[in-house]
């Protein structure tokens, strides 16, 4: 508590003196956003998705779990002006109506990560559910300087490392990516905002057309190293029969991606 070490992530050191001024400069995230929208050709994509019976959006996940293993700073946050290296690969989404947020081991193959989602939405989260709309209900009754106050305790705490890991492993906000869809309904992948709550720092929009926006806090990358990622990326999305192939990464590449020891057997 209240000391550079985070128990989602390593204290980056050594850098430079222009990227560990950024912050500093930048000090929210929604200042240091950049955007991106690229057109996919997904026929192999669609062919594929019908032949093994699997989601577009698992097919991007995954891609984009291969994408932060070759190319790691994408994982890593900024986080009360200091940089850190994210120790889990985390995503949030929507499946089967409900949003979830997942940790996904860089040596998990498509088939199991498929699967692994798909048991983990047939989960019974009914009291689970009721629990969180109780603590929601709760917390609307509160009066509005209560309410401020509690959001900014979170932010506090958290700059300062002292949030709980119980608090954050299953909040959207402390993710990887956030993936949401607006292809269901017909409409173009649109913007979506930054959070300056949490540790997130890439939004994916899924839209009709193949088009698929992203918007990445430029702090944690530079915008070379982005466009590298996404056509990464998207060449994968588009071809999905190289996701087939079992991970096969050497131990400086999972060195440098920093996971802890459970989020890699976490398979």
């Amino acid at each position: 508590m209240f000391t550079k070490e985070r128990y989602d992530g390593t204290y980056l050191r050594n850098l430079n003196f222009f990227t560990q001024i950024t912050p500093y400069i930048k000090p929210v995230r929604t200042d240091s956003i950049i955007v991106f929208e690229q057109e996919y050709d997904n026929t192999k994509t669609m062919a594929y998705m019908q032949e093994k019976n699997v989601k577009f959006s698992h097919i991007f996940l995954y891609a984009a779990l291969r994408t932060i293993t070759l190319m790691p700073k994408i994982n890593h946050f900024v986080s009360g002006l200091r940089y850190y290296r994210r120790n889990r690969i985390a995503f949030t989404f929507k499946e089967n109506d409900s949003d979830i947020t997942m940790s996904f081991s860089p040596l998990i193959t498509f088939e199991k990560f498929c699967e692994k989602i798909q048991n983990h939405s047939l989960l019974p989260n009914k009291e689970e559910r009721l629990k969180k709309e109780k603590i929601f209900s709760m917390i609307k009754k509160l009066p509005r300087f209560l309410i401020k106050f509690l959001i900014w305790s979170v932010k506090f705490l958290d700059y300062h490392n002292a949030l709980p890991v119980s608090f954050t492993n299953s909040l959207p906000f402390y993710s990887t990516i956030i993936l949401t869809n607006t292809d269901n309904m017909d409409i173009d992948s649109t913007y979506y905002h930054n959070f300056d709550i949490g540790t997130c720092g890439i939004f994916c929009t899924i839209g009709r057309k193949n088009k698929i926006t992203v918007t990445i806090d430029n702090r944690i990358i530079e915008s070379d190293y982005a466009v590298q990622a996404l056509k990464l990326l998207r060449d994968l999305t588009e071809n999905p029969e190289k996701l087939e192939t079992s991970p096969e990464w050497t131990t400086e590449q999972l060195v440098r991606l920093g996971l802890s020891e459970k989020e890699l057997n976490n398979i």
